[in-house]
Order: C-alpha cells, then sequence, then structure tokens
C-alpha cells in the first residue's frame, strides 16, 4: 500500500541567512529545557560548519564524498516516497511488503537532509521533509514478520539522524510536524524495537540499540537513551572478544546458548574477532557501524563509550581491516574462508580512534584509503562525507 508525500505546510529558506546565525537562531527556539544536545545524532552542529569549511576548501576526502553523494538516486530532487500503512518483513525480507521502499526512503531522507546542511540548500531540506512526512501520516499499522524487530531498528536509525538534522539545522519543517514525527517514532518503532527476540545474531541487538538511543535523543527521553547505553555496555563486550574476556567469549545477555555455535562454530578466538566474522563480514559491518555509530553519538552526548571501550573497540577495526587486507586469511580463522566484504563503514570509529585519540590503526587506515568514497548500505552511509579525515598511519605493512 503506498500514498503520495504531502509537502509541510510552509517552508522558509535560509539560504539567505548565514548558517551559522540561522542554526543558532534555531537552536535557540528549538532546544527549550532538553539536557541533550541538538542537533545531535551522529553529526552535531560543529561537525557541519567543519564540514562546509572543508568544502569551501576543497578538502580532496569531503570534496569527493560529498560529490559521490550528489549524484547518488537518493539525492536527486525529483525524489518520490514509497511509503506504506504497515510493513510485513520475513527472514532476508522475503516478504518485502515495504521493507526496501522503507529504508531507501528513509536514506534518501538522510542523504537530503546532509546535503541541505551543507550545501546550505533549503530544496534538500524540503525533499527530506516531504519523505518523512509522508511516511508519518501513512504508516499506522507498524512492523510485522519475523525481522520486524531489525527492519524498524534499520529505520528508525536513519528516520532520527534525518529529523534531527532538519529539525535543528534549518527552518522549512514546523515545530509541530517535528513533535508528531517523535510521537509517531515512538508509537510505531520503539515497540516493535523492544520486541527483539533473544538469542539472535548480535548485528540486530547493536541496530535496535542504536536506534532506541537516537529515538531517545530525538524525543528528549533520557530513560530511553539510558536503557540503550547499558545495552551497549552490555552487548559490546559480547560481540568483540578480548584475550582478556578468557578461553571463551562473554555470554551474549538472556541468552544460555554456548558460545562457539554462536560463534559460527569457531573455536580458536583471537583479540578483535567479532560474533559473525565467520559468518561472513557484511553481517559484521553490520553489527560494528551500528555500535561505533551509537557510540559516536554518545561522544556528542558527553558520554564515554568510546574512552570506556576503546582497546575493544580498536582490537575489533583492526582484526577485522587485517584479516579483509590479507590475500587468504589463516586457516585456523573461520576454516581458512573469509566472505564477502566491510565496505562502507568504519570512517567514524577510525576519526575518533586516530584522529582524535591518536591510537594506531595502521590496518584500518590501509584499508580506508583503498574503500573510499564510502557509500554504505541499509543502516550506515556516507561515512566518508560525514567523518572522513586525512589517512595518516596506512603505511605499507603486510597483515598480521
Amino acid at each position: 500500500m503506498t500514498a503520495q508525500p504531502k509537502p509541510p505546510s510552509s517552508f522558509l529558506n535560509v539560504r539567505f541567512l548565514g548558517f551559522a546565525a540561522a542554526l543558532a537562531l534555531i537552536m535557540t527556539f528549538r532546544c527549550g529545557a532538553s539536557d541533550f544536545v541538538h542537533p545531535g545524532i551522529l553529526v552535531d552542529r560543529q561537525s557541519i560548519i567543519d564540514t562546509q569549511t572543508l568544502l569551501k576548501r576543497n578538502d580532496p576526502v569531503r570534496t569527493q564524498a560529498v560529490e559521490v553523494m550528489k549524484k547518488s538516486s537518493l539525492a536527486r530532487l525529483t525524489y518520490k516516497s514509497q511509503p506504506h500503512a504497515q510493513v510485513l518483513c520475513g527472514p532476508y525480507s522475503q516478504p518485502d511488503i515495504g521493507c526496501s521502499d522503507e529504508v531507501r526512503d528513509a536514506q534518501a531522507a538522510y542523504t537530503h537532509a546532509l546535503l541541505g546542511a551543507y550545501l546550505n540548500d533549503s530544496r534538500h531540506f524540503m525533499v527530506a521533509a516531504e519523505i518523512m512526512d509522508s511516511w508519518s501520516e501513512t504508516l499506522t499499522g507498524r512492523h510485522l514478520g519475523t525481522n520486524r524487530s531489525l527492519q524498524a531498528s534499520w529505520a528508525a536509525e536513519l528516520w532520527t539522524r534525518s529529523a534531527e538534522i532538519l529539525r535543528y539545522t534549518s527552518r522549512v519543517w514546523p515545530e509541530d510536524r517535528a513533535k508528531l514525527f517523535g510521537e509517531w517514532l515512538l508509537d510505531q518503532y520503539l515497540g516493535d524495537i523492544d520486541a527483539m527476540p533473544e538469542c539472535v545474531n548480535g548485528n540486530w541487538y547493536a541496530s535496535g540499540i542504536e536506534a532506541r538511543m537516537n529515538i531517545g535523543v530525538y524525543t528528549n527521553r533520557r530513560d530511553i537513551y539510558n536503557s540503550a547505553v547499558m545495552d551497549w555496555k552490555s552487548q559490546f563486550p559480547a560481540y568483540v572478544y578480548m584475550k582478556s574476556d578468557g578461553a571463551k567469549p562473554k555470554p551474549q545477555p538472556n541468552c544460555n546458548k554456548p558460545s562457539p555455535s554462536d560463534w559460527f562454530n569457531q573455536k580458536q578466538m583471537a583479540s578483535g574477532l567479532a560474533q559473525e566474522t565467520c559468518r561472513d563480514l557484511p553481517h559484521t559491518a553490520f553489527g560494528l557501524a551500528a555500535f561505533i555509530n551509537a557510540a559516536e553519538t554518545n561522544r556528542i552526548q558527553g558520554g564515554t563509550l568510546y574512552l570506556d571501550y576503546a582497546d575493544r573497540l580498536q582490537q575489533a577495526m583492526e582484526f577485522q581491516t587485517s584479516m579483509a587486507l590479507a590475500p587468504t586469511p589463516p586457516k585456523w580463522l573461520c576454516s581458512g574462508q573469509l566472505k564477502g566484504s566491510l565496505a562502507g563503514t568504519l570512517e567514524i570509529g577510525y576519526a575518533q580512534l586516530h584522529g582524535r585519540m591518536k591510537r594506531p590503526m595502521t590496518n584500518t587506515g590501509k584499508w580506508l584509503s583503498l574503500n573510499r568514497p564510502s557509500r554504505g548500505q541499509l543502516h550506515f552511509i556516507w561515512e566518508t562525507a560525514t567523518h572522513g579525515m586525512e589517512i595518516t598511519d596506512a603505511a605499507d605493512t603486510s597483515p598480521p
């Protein structure tokens, strides 16, 4: 079931205002008494201004990445959404009744929100608003099917980023629409995300955590946000192994399955190995991207997930990229076979661990230099455009 999108009731063009002045004005009226930083989901005000500055200077990393974004079909000013009254998703989105449409439209809204902010172009903001309003007016039957929790998480991870940028960096979205969108997220997404089954692969939990954290920030619900942070702290150590954990990985909370079967029959452990590495690298990327994105939002909000779990995150990124760079994986790992690619993520983690924290990330740096600019998929896209930095430690060394 589809419906044509309806445009917001009024638009105000911000191209005639200086970005910083316009943003300060918007923040004054829209932040209210919230103790959250706004915009504060994955990107904040300073990062948007920094990207604008880099684009004006023709920074090669950001400029190329934004040019790729601009050429995407998601970035077309003629983009039309395909909202559904109900979304039904089975395993691997089979059946697919609204699943692909929902994620693609959420990606498009995020793409237009970023371009509106980076290019100071209200036309992109208006497209984002049209997409988001069309879905919030149409989807009333929530998510169904065995993949409903994961589907709701993927979409909510994206919707919240778009809404946060649009609400706090533009003047094209009336505040009543912005508030209604938050109520819609609570009504149509939070319950489905909270219905996450026990003992599923870790990328499910990671996306659910990021989605809940983002919803908490956007709706100014500290209880939702804090609960997601606590779950991040319990789930991430169960997703990435460290030698200090002992002979076996930490068990997933509330899951009594033996660890080896959860790790796709990988018996020999190594620091940085992820629960889904031996499943395939794309699913590992799904999980790591969501955990990293949530940690980035937590950093913006003054949290310490990065600081408290830096060693484990560094090992995870360096291990996965060292294996991705190797001509062939060692025989002890995944029976000597690694499937797929990590492409599309790790930029945000690299910007934090190497850029801000100055940790050596040689394998990650080298791998990123070979996989730029990133486009991504599902819930993680355009990471080079939002967080890409100069690679400074990608020495041409053989992976371990």
